[in-house]
This record gives structure tokens, C-alpha cells and sequence, in this order.
């Protein structure tokens, strides 16, 4: 499962999701040196494990998702016209 870095202070978010919590926990250290001298921000910041749900994997595809809206209009169209 992918994990994210995230930064409450700056309302920072890791750009990608990382494979690994080693990886996400690497950004967070690059994050605190560059950006708050070295030292954990007033506000907090972690590592957290992203869901499929949190990832936005959705039932249908997207243009799947689409198509299925265009279908539904047409069908609503044709039961006003009569």
C-alpha cells in the first residue's frame, strides 16, 4: 500500500505516492530540513498509508464514468420528448 507525507503547518503533500514508508519517511526529513531547519513543525506532519478509496479508484473508469452520463442523458431526453 503506498504511503503519502504530509505537512499540516505548510499544507504540504508528498507530490507522488511512495511504494514504501522509507521512502515517504525520506521526504519528510527533506521536508523539515529545507523548509523548517531541520526541526518537526509546529503543526505536525507524518507518514500516512493512502486507501484505494483516499486514491480515488472509483468504480468505473473515467471515461467509462463519462459515457455512462451521456447514455443516462440520452435516455432522460428521449423519455421528455414523448
Amino acid at each position: 500500500m503506498p504511503y503519502l507525507y504530509r505537512c499540516r503547518q505548510c499544507r504540504a503533500e508528498s507530490p507522488v505516492e511512495h511504494p514504501d514508508r522509507a521512502d515517504a519517511e525520506a521526504e519528510q526529513e527533506h521536508h523539515r530540513d529545507t523548509i523548517h531547519g531541520g526541526l518537526a513543525p509546529l503543526g505536525g506532519d507524518g507518514v500516512h498509508r493512502v486507501h484505494a478509496q483516499a486514491r480515488g479508484a472509483r468504480i468505473l473508469p473515467r471515461h467509462s464514468f463519462a459515457a455512462a452520463l451521456v447514455m443516462l442523458a440520452l435516455i432522460l431526453a428521449n423519455c421528455w420528448g414523448r
